[in-house]
Protein backbone atom coordinates (compact mmCIF):
# COMPACT_ATOMS: atom_id res chain seq x y z
CA UNK A 1 0.00 0.00 0.00
CA UNK A 2 0.95 3.56 -0.57
CA UNK A 3 2.42 6.00 1.88
CA UNK A 4 2.54 6.42 5.68
CA UNK A 5 -0.86 5.04 5.84
CA UNK A 6 0.02 1.64 5.27
CA UNK A 7 -1.96 -0.51 8.46
CA UNK A 8 -2.22 2.25 10.31
CA UNK A 9 -4.78 0.73 12.42
CA UNK A 10 -3.10 -2.50 12.50
CA UNK A 11 -1.58 -3.90 15.84
CA UNK A 12 0.81 -5.27 13.96
CA UNK A 13 2.18 -5.57 9.85
CA UNK A 14 -0.61 -8.30 8.81
CA UNK A 15 -2.77 -10.08 11.05
CA UNK A 16 -3.26 -13.40 9.13
CA UNK A 17 -1.90 -15.54 6.45
CA UNK A 18 -5.13 -13.87 4.67
CA UNK A 19 -3.32 -10.77 5.07
CA UNK A 20 -0.28 -11.89 3.18
CA UNK A 21 -2.84 -13.25 0.25
CA UNK A 22 -4.50 -9.93 0.09
CA UNK A 23 -1.89 -7.19 -0.31
CA UNK A 24 0.32 -8.95 -2.40
CA UNK A 25 1.08 -7.37 -5.63
CA UNK A 26 -0.38 -10.84 -7.45
CA UNK A 27 -3.96 -10.13 -5.82
CA UNK A 28 -4.10 -6.30 -6.36
CA UNK A 29 -3.35 -6.80 -9.87
CA UNK A 30 -6.09 -9.42 -9.95
CA UNK A 31 -9.13 -6.77 -9.12
CA UNK A 32 -8.41 -5.25 -12.21
CA UNK A 33 -11.46 -4.89 -14.26
CA UNK A 34 -13.74 -2.94 -16.35
CA UNK A 35 -15.63 0.47 -15.45
CA UNK A 36 -18.93 1.40 -16.26
CA UNK A 37 -19.64 4.91 -16.75
CA UNK A 38 -22.23 4.86 -13.98
CA UNK A 39 -24.86 2.85 -12.09
CA UNK A 40 -28.15 1.79 -13.95
CA UNK A 41 -29.43 1.79 -10.28
CA UNK A 42 -29.35 4.01 -7.40
CA UNK A 43 -30.03 1.79 -3.95
CA UNK A 44 -32.50 3.40 -1.70
CA UNK A 45 -31.27 4.79 1.78
CA UNK A 46 -34.22 5.48 4.04
CA UNK A 47 -32.00 6.69 6.61
CA UNK A 48 -31.79 10.57 6.09
CA UNK A 49 -28.76 12.74 6.49
CA UNK A 50 -28.07 15.78 9.26
CA UNK A 51 -27.49 18.33 7.36
CA UNK A 52 -26.53 20.20 10.60
CA UNK A 53 -23.54 17.18 11.38
CA UNK A 54 -22.70 17.97 7.55
CA UNK A 55 -21.59 22.00 8.59
CA UNK A 56 -19.71 20.31 11.56
CA UNK A 57 -18.00 18.07 9.08
CA UNK A 58 -17.45 21.22 6.84
CA UNK A 59 -15.37 22.56 9.95
CA UNK A 60 -13.08 19.53 10.55
CA UNK A 61 -15.60 18.02 13.40
CA UNK A 62 -15.83 14.30 13.25
CA UNK A 63 -18.06 12.71 15.65
CA UNK A 64 -18.47 8.97 15.48
CA UNK A 65 -19.08 6.54 17.81
CA UNK A 66 -20.04 9.28 20.21
CA UNK A 67 -16.49 10.75 19.85
CA UNK A 68 -15.61 14.13 18.78
CA UNK A 69 -12.54 14.84 16.86
CA UNK A 70 -11.61 18.26 15.87
CA UNK A 71 -9.27 18.06 12.73
CA UNK A 72 -7.42 21.19 11.75
CA UNK A 73 -5.34 20.99 8.49
CA UNK A 74 -5.52 16.98 8.39
CA UNK A 75 -7.55 14.39 6.93
CA UNK A 76 -10.22 12.32 9.05
CA UNK A 77 -7.95 9.52 8.67
CA UNK A 78 -4.39 10.95 9.82
CA UNK A 79 -5.56 11.25 13.36
CA UNK A 80 -3.95 8.21 15.02
CA UNK A 81 -4.70 9.31 18.49
CA UNK A 82 -8.44 7.98 18.13
CA UNK A 83 -8.96 4.53 19.38
CA UNK A 84 -9.76 1.93 16.65
CA UNK A 85 -13.73 1.59 16.88
CA UNK A 86 -13.43 5.41 15.85
CA UNK A 87 -11.43 4.88 12.69
CA UNK A 88 -14.25 1.41 12.18
CA UNK A 89 -16.55 4.06 11.95
CA UNK A 90 -14.86 6.24 10.02
CA UNK A 91 -14.00 3.91 7.29
CA UNK A 92 -18.06 2.88 7.26
CA UNK A 93 -18.58 6.22 5.54
CA UNK A 94 -22.14 6.39 7.40
CA UNK A 95 -21.63 9.73 7.46
CA UNK A 96 -21.50 10.69 3.62
CA UNK A 97 -25.90 10.64 4.14
CA UNK A 98 -25.37 13.74 5.84
CA UNK A 99 -23.47 15.51 2.97
CA UNK A 100 -26.18 14.36 1.18
CA UNK A 101 -28.93 15.71 3.21
CA UNK A 102 -26.36 19.00 3.15
CA UNK A 103 -27.04 18.59 -1.12
CA UNK A 104 -25.19 22.00 -1.77
CA UNK A 105 -22.38 22.35 -4.29
CA UNK A 106 -19.87 23.18 -1.97
CA UNK A 107 -20.60 19.86 0.47
CA UNK A 108 -19.85 18.24 -3.08
CA UNK A 109 -16.39 20.19 -3.81
CA UNK A 110 -16.13 18.98 0.00
CA UNK A 111 -16.76 15.29 0.07
CA UNK A 112 -15.10 14.22 -3.44
CA UNK A 113 -11.29 15.54 -2.85
CA UNK A 114 -11.93 13.39 0.38
CA UNK A 115 -13.16 10.20 -1.35
CA UNK A 116 -11.03 10.75 -3.59
CA UNK A 117 -7.71 10.58 -1.42
CA UNK A 118 -9.10 7.78 0.62
CA UNK A 119 -8.71 5.75 -3.13
CA UNK A 120 -4.81 7.26 -3.09
CA UNK A 121 -4.52 5.84 0.17
CA UNK A 122 -6.41 2.93 0.61
CA UNK A 123 -7.93 1.90 -2.34
CA UNK A 124 -5.70 -1.49 -2.32
CA UNK A 125 -6.53 -3.57 0.20
CA UNK A 126 -5.71 -2.85 4.13
CA UNK A 127 -6.40 -5.11 7.00
CA UNK A 128 -9.21 -3.92 9.09
CA UNK A 129 -9.85 -1.23 6.45
CA UNK A 130 -10.88 -3.87 4.28
CA UNK A 131 -12.25 -6.21 6.91
CA UNK A 132 -16.07 -7.74 5.47
CA UNK A 133 -17.95 -6.05 7.96
CA UNK A 134 -16.27 -2.54 7.48
CA UNK A 135 -16.01 -2.75 3.92
CA UNK A 136 -19.55 -3.94 3.23
CA UNK A 137 -21.20 -1.13 4.63
CA UNK A 138 -18.97 1.15 2.59
CA UNK A 139 -19.57 0.63 -0.77
CA UNK A 140 -23.25 0.20 0.41
CA UNK A 141 -22.80 3.69 1.36
CA UNK A 142 -20.58 4.30 -1.75
CA UNK A 143 -23.58 3.13 -3.67
CA UNK A 144 -26.35 4.86 -1.99
CA UNK A 145 -24.81 8.31 -1.79
CA UNK A 146 -23.50 8.59 -5.60
CA UNK A 147 -26.21 10.06 -6.93
CA UNK A 148 -24.95 12.84 -5.07
CA UNK A 149 -21.32 12.41 -5.24
CA UNK A 150 -20.86 11.30 -9.38
CA UNK A 151 -20.36 14.70 -11.47
CA UNK A 152 -22.60 15.22 -14.84
CA UNK A 153 -19.82 15.11 -17.01
CA UNK A 154 -18.40 11.62 -16.45
CA UNK A 155 -15.15 13.11 -15.18
CA UNK A 156 -11.89 11.71 -13.48
CA UNK A 157 -13.54 11.84 -10.14
CA UNK A 158 -16.36 9.54 -11.49
CA UNK A 159 -13.77 6.73 -12.99
CA UNK A 160 -11.97 6.46 -9.95
CA UNK A 161 -15.25 6.60 -7.89
CA UNK A 162 -16.63 3.59 -9.78
CA UNK A 163 -13.38 1.55 -10.26
CA UNK A 164 -12.44 1.42 -6.78
CA UNK A 165 -16.17 0.40 -5.96
CA UNK A 166 -15.86 -2.08 -8.40
CA UNK A 167 -12.56 -3.64 -6.75
CA UNK A 168 -13.57 -3.39 -3.39
CA UNK A 169 -16.49 -5.92 -4.30
CA UNK A 170 -15.09 -8.08 -6.15
CA UNK A 171 -12.62 -8.20 -3.21
CA UNK A 172 -15.75 -8.64 -0.83
CA UNK A 173 -16.92 -11.51 -3.07
CA UNK A 174 -14.01 -13.62 -3.40
CA UNK A 175 -13.44 -13.27 0.42
CA UNK A 176 -17.33 -14.50 0.42
CA UNK A 177 -16.54 -17.40 -1.57
CA UNK A 178 -13.39 -18.73 -0.31
CA UNK A 179 -12.75 -17.53 3.27
CA UNK A 180 -16.54 -16.31 5.20
CA UNK A 181 -16.91 -18.22 8.42
CA UNK A 182 -18.73 -15.01 10.45
CA UNK A 183 -22.07 -15.90 12.06
CA UNK A 184 -23.98 -13.15 10.34
CA UNK A 185 -23.48 -12.40 6.48
CA UNK A 186 -26.34 -10.27 5.48
CA UNK A 187 -24.53 -7.09 5.33
CA UNK A 188 -22.08 -8.87 3.12
CA UNK A 189 -24.53 -10.39 0.42
CA UNK A 190 -27.06 -7.44 0.65
CA UNK A 191 -23.76 -5.46 -0.59
CA UNK A 192 -22.87 -8.00 -3.43
CA UNK A 193 -26.34 -8.28 -4.15
CA UNK A 194 -26.91 -4.43 -4.73
CA UNK A 195 -23.28 -4.12 -6.68
CA UNK A 196 -24.32 -6.64 -9.20
CA UNK A 197 -28.11 -5.63 -9.83
CA UNK A 198 -26.93 -1.49 -10.12
CA UNK A 199 -24.37 -1.99 -12.13
CA UNK A 200 -26.01 -2.98 -16.07
CA UNK A 201 -23.11 -5.57 -16.74
CA UNK A 202 -23.25 -7.84 -13.72
CA UNK A 203 -27.01 -8.09 -13.60
CA UNK A 204 -26.69 -11.59 -14.03
CA UNK A 205 -25.56 -12.53 -11.18
CA UNK A 206 -28.09 -10.34 -9.28
CA UNK A 207 -30.53 -13.85 -9.56
CA UNK A 208 -27.84 -15.82 -7.18
CA UNK A 209 -26.98 -13.25 -4.80
CA UNK A 210 -30.74 -12.45 -4.16
CA UNK A 211 -31.29 -16.02 -3.42
CA UNK A 212 -28.25 -16.09 -0.85
CA UNK A 213 -29.02 -12.72 0.87
CA UNK A 214 -32.48 -13.80 1.73
CA UNK A 215 -30.88 -17.16 3.23
CA UNK A 216 -28.47 -15.11 5.20
CA UNK A 217 -31.04 -12.51 5.75
CA UNK A 218 -33.42 -15.40 8.01
CA UNK A 219 -30.39 -16.48 10.15
CA UNK A 220 -30.66 -13.00 12.03
CA UNK A 221 -33.43 -13.30 12.38
CA UNK A 222 -35.92 -15.48 14.99
CA UNK A 223 -39.55 -16.27 14.13
CA UNK A 224 -41.01 -13.78 16.44
CA UNK A 225 -38.88 -11.01 15.50
CA UNK A 226 -35.82 -9.85 17.48
CA UNK A 227 -32.27 -10.18 15.89
CA UNK A 228 -30.96 -13.16 16.84
CA UNK A 229 -28.05 -11.14 19.57
CA UNK A 230 -31.64 -10.16 21.10
CA UNK A 231 -30.11 -6.53 20.73
CA UNK A 232 -32.73 -3.95 19.97
CA UNK A 233 -30.97 -1.65 18.27
CA UNK A 234 -28.92 -4.25 15.63
CA UNK A 235 -32.80 -5.27 15.12
CA UNK A 236 -33.84 -1.75 14.08
CA UNK A 237 -30.69 -1.53 12.21
CA UNK A 238 -31.74 -4.33 10.39
CA UNK A 239 -35.16 -2.96 9.95
CA UNK A 240 -34.06 0.13 8.35
CA UNK A 241 -31.58 -2.17 5.71
CA UNK A 242 -34.72 -4.37 4.85
CA UNK A 243 -36.83 -1.91 4.43
CA UNK A 244 -33.90 0.20 2.02
CA UNK A 245 -33.68 -3.29 0.15
CA UNK A 246 -37.45 -3.27 -0.54
CA UNK A 247 -37.74 0.51 -1.53
CA UNK A 248 -34.48 -0.51 -4.16
CA UNK A 249 -36.22 -3.19 -5.68
CA UNK A 250 -39.46 -1.68 -6.58
CA UNK A 251 -37.58 1.36 -8.01
CA UNK A 252 -35.73 -0.90 -10.33
CA UNK A 253 -39.65 -2.87 -10.74
CA UNK A 254 -38.47 -6.20 -9.17
CA UNK A 255 -41.09 -7.89 -7.48
CA UNK A 256 -40.86 -7.82 -3.87
CA UNK A 257 -40.10 -11.54 -2.11
CA UNK A 258 -42.00 -13.71 0.26
CA UNK A 259 -38.97 -13.82 2.75
CA UNK A 260 -38.40 -10.25 2.60
CA UNK A 261 -42.24 -9.37 2.97
CA UNK A 262 -42.25 -11.48 6.27
CA UNK A 263 -38.41 -10.35 7.28
CA UNK A 264 -39.57 -6.79 7.93
CA UNK A 265 -43.05 -7.81 9.26
CA UNK A 266 -41.41 -10.02 11.98
CA UNK A 267 -39.21 -7.19 12.03
CA UNK A 268 -41.68 -4.26 12.96
CA UNK A 269 -43.16 -6.41 15.32
CA UNK A 270 -40.53 -7.28 17.58
CA UNK A 271 -39.53 -3.30 17.60
CA UNK A 272 -42.65 -2.20 19.08
CA UNK A 273 -42.38 -4.94 21.78
CA UNK A 274 -39.07 -3.02 22.80
CA UNK A 275 -40.33 0.63 22.39
CA UNK A 276 -40.70 2.52 25.40
CA UNK A 277 -43.45 4.93 26.20
CA UNK A 278 -40.59 7.72 24.98
CA UNK A 279 -40.37 5.94 21.28
CA UNK A 280 -36.90 4.73 21.85
CA UNK A 281 -35.77 1.36 22.79
CA UNK A 282 -34.84 -0.49 25.53
CA UNK A 283 -31.51 -1.38 26.77
CA UNK A 284 -30.87 -5.30 26.21
CA UNK A 285 -28.18 -7.44 25.07
CA UNK A 286 -25.77 -4.17 23.63
CA UNK A 287 -28.63 -2.35 22.97
CA UNK A 288 -28.48 1.36 22.76
CA UNK A 289 -31.44 3.93 22.25
CA UNK A 290 -31.35 5.35 18.61
CA UNK A 291 -32.86 9.08 19.37
CA UNK A 292 -36.10 10.79 19.37
CA UNK A 293 -38.52 9.63 16.74
CA UNK A 294 -36.40 7.43 14.86
CA UNK A 295 -38.27 4.13 15.89
CA UNK A 296 -41.37 5.38 14.65
CA UNK A 297 -39.98 6.78 11.33
CA UNK A 298 -39.08 3.57 10.67
CA UNK A 299 -42.28 1.67 11.97
CA UNK A 300 -44.57 4.22 9.48
CA UNK A 301 -42.01 3.59 6.39
CA UNK A 302 -42.32 -0.11 7.25
CA UNK A 303 -46.08 -0.26 5.97
CA UNK A 304 -46.87 -3.12 8.76
CA UNK A 305 -49.82 -2.26 11.17
CA UNK A 306 -50.60 -4.06 14.24
CA UNK A 307 -49.79 -3.68 18.52
CA UNK A 308 -46.87 -5.02 20.26
CA UNK A 309 -47.00 -8.48 21.43
CA UNK A 310 -47.19 -9.77 24.81
CA UNK A 311 -44.29 -12.59 24.57
CA UNK A 312 -41.37 -13.12 22.62
CA UNK A 313 -41.14 -16.41 23.40
CA UNK A 314 -38.40 -16.90 20.96
CA UNK A 315 -36.66 -14.02 21.79
CA UNK A 316 -36.66 -14.55 25.56
CA UNK A 317 -38.64 -11.62 26.47
CA UNK A 318 -42.68 -10.34 28.38
CA UNK A 319 -44.41 -7.06 28.10
CA UNK A 320 -46.19 -6.25 30.82
CA UNK A 321 -48.14 -3.34 29.98
CA UNK A 322 -51.06 -1.52 32.41
CA UNK A 323 -52.24 1.50 32.52
CA UNK A 324 -49.16 4.03 31.67
CA UNK A 325 -46.57 1.47 32.72
CA UNK A 326 -44.43 -0.81 30.45
CA UNK A 327 -42.11 -3.32 32.21
CA UNK A 328 -39.85 -5.47 29.89
CA UNK A 329 -38.79 -8.01 30.99
CA UNK A 330 -35.68 -10.60 30.19
CA UNK A 331 -36.68 -14.27 30.48
CA UNK A 332 -34.04 -16.43 28.11
CA UNK A 333 -37.20 -18.57 27.35
CA UNK A 334 -36.13 -20.67 24.25
CA UNK A 335 -32.44 -20.28 25.44
CA UNK A 336 -29.42 -18.75 24.03
CA UNK A 337 -26.47 -20.18 21.69
CA UNK A 338 -22.94 -20.21 24.12
CA UNK A 339 -21.46 -17.40 21.61
CA UNK A 340 -24.27 -15.31 22.49
CA UNK A 341 -24.52 -15.15 25.67
CA UNK A 342 -21.51 -12.32 26.16
CA UNK A 343 -24.55 -9.65 27.78
CA UNK A 344 -25.80 -11.59 31.23
CA UNK A 345 -29.07 -9.84 32.22
CA UNK A 346 -31.41 -12.95 32.69
CA UNK A 347 -34.24 -12.22 34.83
CA UNK A 348 -33.85 -8.10 34.45
CA UNK A 349 -35.98 -6.01 33.80
CA UNK A 350 -36.99 -2.11 32.69
CA UNK A 351 -39.73 0.39 33.78
CA UNK A 352 -41.06 3.17 32.25
CA UNK A 353 -43.91 5.04 32.85
CA UNK A 354 -45.51 7.22 30.30
CA UNK A 355 -42.62 8.62 28.37
CA UNK A 356 -40.34 8.31 31.83
CA UNK A 357 -38.31 5.43 32.66
CA UNK A 358 -37.83 4.77 36.05
CA UNK A 359 -35.52 1.29 36.52
CA UNK A 360 -32.99 0.52 33.85
CA UNK A 361 -30.24 -1.45 32.31
CA UNK A 362 -26.83 0.11 32.52
CA UNK A 363 -26.46 -0.40 28.63
CA UNK A 364 -22.91 -0.76 26.74
CA UNK A 365 -20.00 0.22 25.26
CA UNK A 366 -19.07 0.14 21.34
CA UNK A 367 -15.32 -0.64 22.09
CA UNK A 368 -14.64 -4.75 23.02
CA UNK A 369 -11.12 -3.58 23.91
CA UNK A 370 -12.69 -1.36 26.74
CA UNK A 371 -12.99 -2.24 30.41
CA UNK A 372 -16.42 -0.81 30.11
CA UNK A 373 -17.51 -3.28 27.38
CA UNK A 374 -17.52 -6.13 29.95
CA UNK A 375 -18.49 -4.34 33.08
CA UNK A 376 -21.82 -3.11 31.36
CA UNK A 377 -22.31 -7.25 30.18
CA UNK A 378 -21.67 -8.16 33.79
CA UNK A 379 -25.48 -9.23 35.44
CA UNK A 380 -24.67 -6.55 38.15
CA UNK A 381 -25.30 -3.71 35.29
CA UNK A 382 -28.41 -5.30 35.11
CA UNK A 383 -31.54 -4.80 37.35
CA UNK A 384 -31.85 -8.38 38.69
CA UNK A 385 -30.06 -11.02 41.40
CA UNK A 386 -26.23 -11.52 41.11
CA UNK A 387 -24.55 -14.06 43.39
CA UNK A 388 -21.15 -13.94 44.87
CA UNK A 389 -20.35 -11.37 41.71
CA UNK A 390 -20.70 -13.68 39.55
CA UNK A 391 -22.41 -13.82 36.04
CA UNK A 392 -25.38 -15.37 35.46
CA UNK A 393 -25.94 -17.69 32.44
CA UNK A 394 -28.71 -17.74 29.58
CA UNK A 395 -29.85 -21.85 29.00
CA UNK A 396 -28.56 -23.13 26.13
CA UNK A 397 -30.28 -23.88 22.84
CA UNK A 398 -32.51 -26.44 22.85
CA UNK A 399 -32.71 -27.09 26.73
CA UNK A 400 -36.20 -26.11 27.08
CA UNK A 401 -39.55 -27.13 25.42
CA UNK A 402 -42.78 -25.89 26.35
CA UNK A 403 -43.36 -28.11 29.02
CA UNK A 404 -40.91 -26.53 30.99
CA UNK A 405 -40.79 -22.60 29.93
CA UNK A 406 -39.07 -20.80 32.85
CA UNK A 407 -41.98 -17.85 32.59
CA UNK A 408 -45.77 -17.72 32.94
CA UNK A 409 -47.68 -14.28 32.48
CA UNK A 410 -51.38 -14.40 34.22
CA UNK A 411 -53.94 -11.61 33.68
CA UNK A 412 -56.92 -10.71 35.64
CA UNK A 413 -59.30 -7.57 35.62
CA UNK A 414 -56.24 -5.92 34.05
CA UNK A 415 -53.58 -6.77 36.91
CA UNK A 416 -50.61 -8.96 35.74
CA UNK A 417 -48.83 -11.50 37.29
CA UNK A 418 -45.31 -12.71 36.29
CA UNK A 419 -43.50 -16.11 37.59
CA UNK A 420 -39.89 -16.24 36.33
CA UNK A 421 -37.40 -19.50 37.45
CA UNK A 422 -33.91 -18.25 37.18
CA UNK A 423 -31.85 -20.89 36.09
CA UNK A 424 -28.92 -19.08 35.49
CA UNK A 425 -26.93 -19.92 38.86
CA UNK A 426 -27.70 -23.35 38.99
CA UNK A 427 -24.98 -25.08 37.69
CA UNK A 428 -22.05 -22.38 38.76
CA UNK A 429 -23.11 -21.39 42.15
CA UNK A 430 -26.00 -24.19 43.26
CA UNK A 431 -28.36 -20.95 43.69
CA UNK A 432 -32.37 -21.17 42.81
CA UNK A 433 -33.89 -17.78 42.10
CA UNK A 434 -37.24 -17.22 41.72
CA UNK A 435 -39.00 -13.80 40.52
CA UNK A 436 -42.31 -12.50 41.00
CA UNK A 437 -44.02 -9.37 39.78
CA UNK A 438 -47.15 -8.24 39.82
CA UNK A 439 -48.06 -5.28 38.08
CA UNK A 440 -51.81 -3.35 39.20
CA UNK A 441 -53.96 -2.44 36.51
CA UNK A 442 -53.52 0.83 36.98
CA UNK A 443 -50.01 0.89 36.61
CA UNK A 444 -49.09 2.75 39.53
CA UNK A 445 -48.07 -0.08 41.51
CA UNK A 446 -45.52 -2.95 40.97
CA UNK A 447 -44.66 -5.68 43.78
CA UNK A 448 -42.00 -8.09 43.88
CA UNK A 449 -41.01 -10.58 45.65
CA UNK A 450 -36.95 -12.74 44.75
CA UNK A 451 -36.72 -15.77 46.33
CA UNK A 452 -33.45 -17.16 46.80
CA UNK A 453 -32.20 -21.22 48.43
CA UNK A 454 -29.14 -23.25 47.63
CA UNK A 455 -29.29 -26.70 46.89
CA UNK A 456 -25.68 -27.72 47.29
CA UNK A 457 -25.65 -29.37 51.26
CA UNK A 458 -21.90 -28.17 52.38
CA UNK A 459 -22.81 -24.45 51.32
CA UNK A 460 -22.83 -22.72 54.40
CA UNK A 461 -23.03 -19.21 53.43
CA UNK A 462 -24.29 -17.57 50.40
CA UNK A 463 -24.30 -13.75 49.81
CA UNK A 464 -26.53 -12.47 47.00
CA UNK A 465 -27.17 -8.30 45.66
CA UNK A 466 -30.66 -7.88 44.02
CA UNK A 467 -30.31 -4.25 42.00
CA UNK A 468 -32.69 -1.87 40.60
CA UNK A 469 -30.30 0.78 38.47
CA UNK A 470 -32.36 3.91 38.34
CA UNK A 471 -32.74 6.09 35.31
CA UNK A 472 -30.47 9.12 36.02
CA UNK A 473 -33.77 11.75 34.91
CA UNK A 474 -35.07 10.43 38.37
CA UNK A 475 -33.94 11.87 41.67
CA UNK A 476 -33.70 9.58 44.57
CA UNK A 477 -33.23 9.69 48.05
CA UNK A 478 -32.80 6.77 51.48
CA UNK A 479 -35.73 7.50 53.94
CA UNK A 480 -34.85 7.37 57.47
CA UNK A 481 -36.17 4.60 58.51
CA UNK A 482 -33.65 2.51 55.94
CA UNK A 483 -36.14 -0.11 53.90
CA UNK A 484 -37.95 2.62 51.58
CA UNK A 485 -36.67 5.50 49.31
CA UNK A 486 -38.15 8.22 47.72
CA UNK A 487 -38.25 8.82 43.41
CA UNK A 488 -38.99 12.03 41.86
CA UNK A 489 -39.31 12.27 38.34
CA UNK A 490 -38.43 14.93 36.19
CA UNK A 491 -42.33 15.38 35.79
CA UNK A 492 -42.72 15.91 39.29
CA UNK A 493 -44.47 12.29 39.39
CA UNK A 494 -43.45 10.85 42.99
CA UNK A 495 -42.74 7.30 43.50
CA UNK A 496 -41.66 4.95 46.93
CA UNK A 497 -39.85 2.17 46.66
CA UNK A 498 -40.36 -0.19 49.53
CA UNK A 499 -38.30 -3.44 50.98
CA UNK A 500 -38.92 -6.16 53.72
CA UNK A 501 -35.13 -6.45 53.70
CA UNK A 502 -33.04 -4.90 55.90
CA UNK A 503 -30.17 -4.44 54.30
CA UNK A 504 -30.93 -2.15 51.19
CA UNK A 505 -29.01 1.01 50.24
CA UNK A 506 -28.41 3.59 47.54
CA UNK A 507 -25.40 3.45 45.53
CA UNK A 508 -23.95 5.23 42.68
CA UNK A 509 -24.03 3.55 38.87
CA UNK A 510 -23.54 3.99 35.40
CA UNK A 511 -26.07 4.81 32.77
CA UNK A 512 -24.22 4.15 29.22
CA UNK A 513 -27.53 4.34 26.55
CA UNK A 514 -25.47 5.67 23.46
CA UNK A 515 -21.80 5.46 22.17
CA UNK A 516 -20.29 8.28 23.96
CA UNK A 517 -23.16 8.87 26.65
CA UNK A 518 -21.85 8.25 30.71
CA UNK A 519 -24.04 9.69 32.91
CA UNK A 520 -24.09 9.16 36.80
CA UNK A 521 -27.03 7.81 38.40
CA UNK A 522 -28.22 5.59 41.32
CA UNK A 523 -29.26 2.16 42.12
CA UNK A 524 -31.21 0.49 45.24
CA UNK A 525 -29.26 -2.38 46.27
CA UNK A 526 -30.94 -5.00 48.31
CA UNK A 527 -28.11 -7.60 49.76
CA UNK A 528 -29.28 -10.82 50.86
CA UNK A 529 -27.53 -14.00 52.85
CA UNK A 530 -28.26 -17.46 52.63
CA UNK A 531 -27.45 -19.76 54.89
CA UNK A 532 -27.26 -23.73 54.15
CA UNK A 533 -30.10 -24.97 52.30
CA UNK A 534 -33.02 -21.93 53.98
CA UNK A 535 -34.92 -20.46 51.19
CA UNK A 536 -34.97 -16.21 51.56
CA UNK A 537 -37.99 -14.54 50.38
CA UNK A 538 -37.41 -10.73 49.66
CA UNK A 539 -40.38 -8.45 48.77
CA UNK A 540 -40.05 -5.08 47.38
CA UNK A 541 -42.59 -2.40 45.81
CA UNK A 542 -42.74 0.65 43.33
CA UNK A 543 -45.82 2.70 44.55
CA UNK A 544 -46.72 5.74 42.58
CA UNK A 545 -46.98 8.37 45.71
CA UNK A 546 -47.71 12.04 43.43
CA UNK A 547 -45.70 14.61 44.43
CA UNK A 548 -43.12 13.74 47.17
CA UNK A 549 -40.49 16.30 48.54
CA UNK A 550 -37.17 14.52 48.41
CA UNK A 551 -33.66 15.39 47.76
CA UNK A 552 -30.67 13.25 46.51
CA UNK A 553 -28.38 11.60 48.91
Amino acid sequence: MKGRSKDRLSTSEKRSLKDYVFSSALYTSSLQNRTPKRLAHIPVDIISGDPTAADKLFKGSYCLQGITNEITGRKPWDCEEMPLYWHQELHRFNWLRDFTANGSDSAKRHIRPLIADWIVEFGEYQSIIWDPEILSQRVKNWMMQSQFLLTSNDGDFNYKFLKSLRIQLQHLQRYCRYFAREPFQFNYYLSLYLGAACFSDTQDQAPRLKKRMLDELDKEILQDGPHVTRSPSKQLHLLADVISLRETLRNMDKGIPDQLVSAIDRLTTATRFFQHGDGDLALFNGGFTVGEGRCDQLLAMSEVLGRAPHHLKQGGFERLKAGRALVLFESGQSGRSEKLQHYKGLGSFELSYGRERLIVNCGAHPDPQSPWYNALAATAAHSTLSVADTNSDFPKTGSMNEDNSPVSVLEDGGNLWLEFENSGYENSEKIRHTRRLYLAADGKNLRGEDTVQSFEQDTELTEFVIRFHIHPDVTVSKSMGGRSFLMLTKQGVGWQFLTSLSEAELEDSVYCPAPGIVRNNRQIVLKGRVHGQEELSIKWALQQKGDVETSDT
